[in-house]
């Protein structure tokens, strides 16, 4: 049985659509290498923000084997923004980044924008 969340993209999907929706922002599942959202071939950009350890079940134990799949959400071409992450998750971000073709810039911090 597809998860709540599957079915909610499930819908998303098919509504969007008719509802003639011009900007969505959709949150991936668990994962991001075999999450449902992949269905999106183009999106216009992607985004990960901080990695934690959780879903270690499904997503493996270790931040690397976490930033792995949440790299699963990266496309050929489209531009992909995160934040900062432990050094050796960055690493695999970026190795998955460089493999599919995709630019990835990381954040910086809220503190460091400069504003008027």
């Amino acid at each position: 049985m597809p998860t709540a969340l599957v079915l909610f993209h499930l819908m998303a999907f098919r509504v969007f659509p008719e509802a003639k929706v011009d900007v969505a922002i959709i949150e991936v599942g668990i994962g991001g290498h075999y999450d449902s959202t992949n269905v999106i071939r183009r999106p216009w950009v992607c985004g990960i923000s901080s990695l934690g350890l959780d879903h270690i079940q499904i997503l493996g134990d270790t931040f690397e084997k976490i930033a792995w799949h949440k790299g699963g959400i990266f496309k050929p071409g489209v531009p992909a923004f995160t934040v900062k992450q432990p050094e050796d998750a960055m690493a695999v971000l970026r190795d998955r980044a460089k493999e599919i073709g995709c630019p990835l810039w990381v954040c910086p911090d809220l503190e460091d924008y400069q504003t008027d």
